[in-house]
């Protein structure tokens, strides 16, 4: 079954959020939180495919037609913006699905609000915590795989040279270098999504959820607020969604994540998939959402 998508905005958390909306009113909820550089267009695949199910996709905050604010991409806020969203949408305990950094603002969401979702699914995104301590220990080669992060923090800079011509082409380059199976990825999606970043200012936002993060990990009293946020167990069920040919995020350091966040994990692995999994593998992808859903 195919869906029809339609378009709204909704006032949530003080900025307004563009939301795609695609499926049956009478199915269940779904919420999906998209990741770094893509916008709600990549959940587009699923929406076209699930159409028994009422499905929500924001542009997150600094993203696309939702409106960009100069601050507010901590992990506190963006989760607080999740938590608005389904207020202002009167979701019923959805299920809340997300991916790359939409997975890690879903991870904290599930330590801080479990009690408005029913289920949580997780794409290719390691627990905070436990690629943090990763990182920080050189687990396989973890720092290697991300080298994006250190020059992220740099100000103007990375969105300046990443809408340049040269930058355009190696920000296309870190989506197809990331394809499991070479030809899968949709690639007419892909360039419309990248499309979406003409100017920096289309990126700064983007690029300030690895700021804030860095930023939270270093000042002591928002490093402290982290860590009490993740003292409290995530208490849905959790399912971890993962393309096993992902070399920025590998297997053996995400399969940690269920320590941290302090529960069990429905661990579903999807052999030869790549990181992108919402834009290589969808048909893959829905059949997992829906297993999840029964």
């Amino acid at each position: 079954m195919t869906a029809d998508i339609e378009h709204t905005r909704v006032h949530a958390n003080g900025i307004d959020f563009h939301v795609a909306v695609a499926g049956d009113p009478r199915g269940p909820s779904i919420l999906c939180l998209h990741g770094f550089p893509e916008g709600w267009m990549s959940w587009r695949p699923v929406m076209h495919r699930m159409g028994e199910a009422r499905i929500y996709a924001p542009d997150l905050r600094g993203y696309g037609e939702t409106a960009r604010p100069t601050g507010g991409y901590d992990v506190f806020t963006l989760t607080d913006d999740v938590r608005a969203l389904i207020q202002e949408l009167r979701l019923d305990r959805p299920l809340l699905v997300s991916h790359d950094w939409g997975g890690a603002i879903g991870w904290i969401f599930g330590h801080r609000y479990s009690d408005l979702i029913r289920k949580l699914v997780v794409v290719n995104c390691t627990h905070p915590r436990t690629l943090v301590r990763a990182a920080l220990r050189g687990q396989d080669w973890q720092p290697f795989r991300i080298p994006w992060v250190v020059p992220f923090q740099m100000p103007w800079l990375p969105e300046a040279f990443l809408t340049t011509e040269v930058g355009s082409r190696l920000l296309r380059l870190s989506f197809t270098v990331r394809e499991g199976r070479k030809g899968w990825m949709d690639l007419a999606l892909l360039d419309e999504i990248l499309a979406r970043f003409r100017e920096p200012e289309d990126l700064r936002g983007p690029i300030q959820y690895y700021r804030e993060f860095a930023r939270t990990l270093v000042l002591p009293a928002l490093r402290e607020r982290l860590e009490a946020v993740y003292a409290t167990p995530v208490s849905i069920p959790v399912t971890v969604v993962w393309g096993e040919k992902d070399g920025a995020l590998p297997e053996r350091v995400a399969r940690q994540s269920g320590r941290d966040a302090g529960c069990e994990l429905d661990w579903r692995p999807l052999p030869g998939v790549g990181h992108f999994v919402d834009l290589e593998a969808p048909n893959e992808l829905t059949v997992e959402i829906r297993r999840t859903l029964r």
